[in-house]
């Protein structure tokens, strides 16, 4: 059996939460140092203060761009999320035979993915209103039953079904 490796990155979406965010931290930095000129003694500060709240707010609004990287390697799947395109956090690692459904997110499986039995949920997406979103579930090392929904490309999923062809449901496969 050969190796395989396939790897993939998916940029996520802003949403009104995060761009209220964004929009939050910019009147905050030009605000914040405004107060600093109603005190007459301290305006000498306000060009340092006004450039150290904008840098700090260009940090701020930079760590809010979300990338989710995928990585399949030799049937274990992990993901990592990147945040400002210079910090990496990892979401998860899993064995993709411990999956017990691979399929996407449609009406047909929709008693899958919103099992009771769900404790965990890791959304690493580009938006909950992309169509092609894709879910896995399956129960994690620590006996909770997860539900990973990402984006996996064509190549990614033909991976996968190479190993769990009877637990993969997509639109090429019957029931």
């Amino acid at each position: 059996m050969s190796d395989v490796f396939v790897e993939q990155i998916v940029e996520r979406k802003p949403d009104a939460k995060a761009n209220l965010i964004k929009i939050g931290i910019a009147l905050a930095a030009i605000l914040l140092p405004s107060t600093v000129l109603f005190f007459g003694v301290l305006r000498f500060i306000f060009p340092v203060t006004l450039g150290l709240c904008c840098w700090g707010a260009f940090l701020m609004i930079r760590k809010q761009n979300v990338e989710y990287e995928y990585s399949f390697t030799n049937g274990e799947l992990d993901v990592d999320k990147i945040l400002g395109r210079r910090m990496r956090r990892h979401v998860l690692s899993v064995r993709v035979r411990q999956f017990d459904i691979l399929a996407p997110m449609t009406g047909e499986y929709r008693d899958e993915y919103e099992a009771r039995t769900i404790q965990r949920t890791e959304d690493a997406s580009t938006s909950p209103k992309s169509p092609d979103r894709w879910f896995a579930r399956f129960t994690d090392d620590a006996g909770a039953v997860t539900l990973l929904i990402f984006e996996p490309n064509e190549r990614m999923r033909e991976a996968m079904k190479g190993l769990i062809p009877h637990k993969y449901r997509g639109p090429d496969t019957a029931l």
